[in-house]
């Protein structure tokens, strides 16, 4: 298996892209320290330490570190996790905490995309199947936005979260 790292537009984030789908079972896996993951994949990178949370889809690997954390000594034993794994014997946990995966989400997928661009996007609320999120920007008053708040945002968002109904942009004085 091919893997691709990326940086973050967060300087404590990397995105290991895969070039096959590795997981049979559910779209997505969090965990932060705050959680019991019960995957082994992701209990084994926790493991090494100094991560603050992670995001597996099925193509990508969100890991974040904490402040103190290297990546010159992370990534590589990330890597190595990775390469280990059997992806082909073991299924996706739940979604722990929802708000704290499509904050993930939004920070490997859809944020990037937008600041190429010069805008940006908040997360404002997550109820009920409705998402509330804040473009800011170039995106803010863009004749555009509606349409890359439905086939960017809400697209990829329900594809790794599927509790997620519906994504609504809320206005910079609602």
């Amino acid at each position: 298996m091919l893997i691709e790292i990326e940086d973050g537009f967060n300087p404590n984030v990397k995105n290991f892209y895969f070039d096959t789908r590795v997981l049979k079972e559910g779209e997505a896996a969090f965990a932060s320290t705050t959680t019991a993951p019960s995957y082994p994949l992701l209990q084994n990178i926790l493991s090494i330490g100094q991560i603050k949370e992670l995001l597996l889809t099925c193509d990508m690997l969100y890991v974040q570190k904490e402040e103190v954390g290297n990546w010159q000594s992370l990534a590589p034993q990330i890597m190595a996790e990775l390469a280990e794994f059997d992806f082909s014997s073991h299924s996706v946990l739940p979604l722990q905490n929802e708000p704290e995966a499509i904050n993930a989400l939004i920070e490997a997928r859809i944020r990037p995309f937008l600041v190429r661009d010069g805008g940006n996007i908040e997360l404002i609320s997550f109820e009920n199947g409705v998402l509330k999120v804040r473009l800011k920007g170039r995106c803010q008053g863009c004749p555009h936005a509606t349409q890359t708040l439905k086939n960017t945002v809400e697209a990829i968002i329900k594809k790794y979260i599927p509790s997620v109904e519906y994504v609504q942009k809320e206005d910079e004085d609602a």
